[in-house]
């Protein structure tokens, strides 16, 4: 029974560090960027970051607890364990958040490229009032208000000769194919 209790008193200090990891790993997962803005150290590109840290140490103590409360081992041995699944499981994450990081992404959606862009109007555009065209930019349909110095039909062809804001554009009427 003595043996039992000095084996608890060895492990708890793991399991601590475990459950600390383990904390920062969610709060990394649930508050993302606010979270680590707290911690804006970026040295060792994406090393120190919450995930990998919280991988890390949770790794180490559960691992080494693990190895303490299951075989003979003292707090030592059980601590290398520890360390080595620690290197391990915070390196799978250290892999993981890099490719993350280093994905590459389509190009943002902004309206100043829309100028000479093709549409059709879905709603009729009055004499100097706002109607609606339907715009195909950088793979994706939008809808915009439009406006024109002449009215045009819907289902018309247009083309876009200026961006008035994020949500508006001046058109003018093509001739169809």
């Amino acid at each position: 029974m003595l043996e039992f209790l000095l084996r608890g008193e060895t492990v708890t200090p793991f399991i601590v560090i475990g459950a600390v990891g383990l904390a920062l790993v969610l709060l990394s997962l649930v508050l993302g960027e606010v979270f680590e803005g707290l911690f804006d150290f970026d040295a060792g590109g994406g090393m120190f970051s919450g995930p990998v840290l919280g991988s890390f140490l949770a790794s180490f103590g559960f691992g080494a607890a693990l190895i303490i409360y299951t075989t003979d081992a003292g707090a030592a041995i059980g601590a290398l364990g520890g360390l080595g699944s620690g290197i391990v499981v915070g390196g799978i994450a250290l892999v993981m958040m890099r490719s993350l990081l280093n994905m590459p992404t389509d190009e943002t959606v902004t309206t100043t490229g829309l100028t000479g862009a093709p549409g059709i109007v879905i709603t009729t555009i009055p004499e100097q009032g706002f109607g609606e065209v339907t715009i195909r930019h950088h793979g994706s349909q939008n809808k915009y208000n439009a406006r024109a110095l002449t009215s045009i039909p819907a289902g018309s062809p247009v083309r876009v000769t200026a961006v008035l804001s994020s949500s508006a554009v001046q058109v003018e009427p093509v001739a169809s194919d």
